[in-house]
């Protein structure tokens, strides 16, 4: 006897509960989504995503041209790189100079520039120093200049990881 009484009283108090919810539901509420405009409005939706998603694209696709980077042996030869339009190439480089020109195929003056020392692969990367500015001989806007030298300041050919990040 004692258990018909609870399961009345949950199932009045269920009921009590799921009223609202079910006059909601037949108002077409129920905590969804309101589908005012019906299918009209759903397209309009659609097409404000849609050239939402357009815009984004095109953003991203203008931010890729900011992704400039070439990682440089100590001889000059370019191990990897990355520049829009590209290729990335080494203007000039005089052997035991420390001096390198680096060659983005694109106006890179009003860029900043960051140069680190690093191996081109897994090895451990050289003590020394690093300086980067643009281009100092006025023979082109897409050139990068590099000098390396070792722990004493003295000028030495070693590998780095140029970084360009353009507006």
């Amino acid at each position: 006897m004692k258990n018909t009484k609870v399961l009345t009283v949950l199932l009045a108090a269920g009921l009590a509960f799921s009223t609202p919810l079910i006059a909601n539901a037949k108002k077409g509420g129920g905590g969804g989504e309101s589908q005012a405009g019906g299918l009209p409005g759903l397209e309009d939706r659609v097409d404000a995503a849609d050239a939402l998603i357009a815009t984004l694209q095109s953003q991203v696709a203008a931010l890729q041209g900011q992704n400039n980077f070439a990682v440089i042996s100590a001889t000059g030869t370019v191990v990897r790189s990355n520049s829009t339009p590209g290729p990335v190439t080494v203007a000039e480089h005089t052997v035991g100079s420390g001096i390198y020109e680096i060659n983005f195929n694109k106006d890179v003056s009003a860029c900043a520039y960051t140069a680190t020392l690093g191996d081109t692969a897994n090895a451990i990367p050289p003590v020394g120093q690093i300086s980067v500015s643009g281009d100092v001989d006025g023979d082109s806007a897409d050139d990068v200049y590099v000098q390396t030298s070792d722990s004493t300041g003295a000028a030495v050919d070693a590998p780095f990881h140029l970084t360009v990040t353009c507006p």
